[in-house]
């Protein structure tokens, strides 16, 4: 089971669209999801209550209740649990960071006000000691420049991981709502689904999450900046190359090894056989050759010779 914990001490940062929307996006995957609402305005029990779906489930408690609801959450066989905090300092959020697998702190980009206004939000963080990434929310989709210099920005000032990927301002965010829908629903070829979809991708991968499509998501590392991402998709393409290439050609050694070896066996064989063929045939020649052997007798008082042949019972030879 992974819990994940939107934490913001502003509100208005976009924390309860994007439980919702994570949430639905694991429910269209397969698995299951619980959404555990600590904030007392119970903006996503109202917006579970408008939905015609029975997932993700909404349950609203108290921060001292947490403990009991993830443990029931277990027994359940829950694969994910998101958690929302109310946009002010609260104990709730001190109690959701510290059972959080990973937190995301969502951050507006309009104004360096919104930009400080995360610092209380990264001290929580910090003393829960889980993973933390900011994520830019409800960015102007024309305005890169901005959104990247926001982004270094928070990155190198306030010493915390920005994640590369950014939610949009979009309509279908809005809209969806209304109706007890998450973007994905109201819009799935929409661009606003397209992001949720990334975003989670993205989460698994900063899990390290196994899933069944594992093997369609693109290597990508938390951070934000895009030369950085490519470089990484080259150097793991680049290994799978490399490493391809090495299989292949010990492969082809041992191929050739074992050929090799195969041949000098069969080779040695055949030419142990072949010696094995000519000693039986010249030992059956000699055989031969021995069972005709003539001798040569000095008749007694004369000069003349003759010749007698042994009888074969007289001549020894192998069984």
């Amino acid at each position: 089971m992974h819990v994940i914990c939107l934490l913001s001490q502003k509100g208005g940062a976009g924390k309860s669209t994007i439980v919702e929307s994570l949430a639905v996006c694991v429910s269209q995957h397969g698995q299951t999801a619980l959404i555990v609402e600590l904030d007392p305005q119970g903006t996503l029990k109202d917006w579970s209550n408008r939905r015609e779906a029975n997932q993700p489930r909404v349950i609203q408690t108290l921060p001292q209740s947490i403990g009991d609801v993830l443990l029931d959450a277990g027994y359940r066989g829950v694969d994910w649990v998101f958690i929302d905090t109310p946009g002010h300092h609260n104990p709730a959020a001190i109690a959701a960071a510290a059972y959080a697998d990973l937190i995301l702190i969502p951050c507006k980009i309009l104004s360096k006000k919104d930009v400080d206004a995360i610092l209380p939000t990264i001290a929580e963080a910090e003393r829960a000691g889980k993973p933390t990434y900011v994520i830019m929310n409800q960015v102007p989709p024309n305005a890169p420049k901005l959104v990247r210099k926001r982004q270094l920005a928070i990155q190198e000032e306030y010493r915390i991981k920005v994640l590369s990927l950014c939610l949009s301002r979009r309509a279908d965010f809005e809209y969806c709502d209304n109706n007890g829908l998450s973007a994905a629903e109201y819009n799935p070829q929409g661009a606003a689904a397209a992001e949720i979809e990334k975003l989670y991708v993205l989460v698994q991968t900063i899990l390290r999450v196994n899933t069944p499509d594992e093997d369609t998501v693109e290597p990508t590392v938390p951070g934000i900046s895009e030369p950085v991402q490519a470089t990484v998709r080259e150097t793991v393409q680049a290994t799978a190359t490399e490493t391809a290439q090495a299989t292949a050609t010990g492969t082809a050694q041992a191929t050739v090894t074992e050929t090799a070896q195969t041949t000098a066996t069969e080779t040695a064989q055949a030419t142990a056989t072949e010696t094995a063929h000519a000693l039986a045939t010249e030992t059956a020649q000699a055989t031969v050759i021995d069972t005709n052997i003539e001798t040569t007798t000095l008749q007694p008082g004369t000069n003349q010779t003759f010749r007698t042949r042994m009888s074969e019972d007289t001549v020894e030879t192998e069984d």
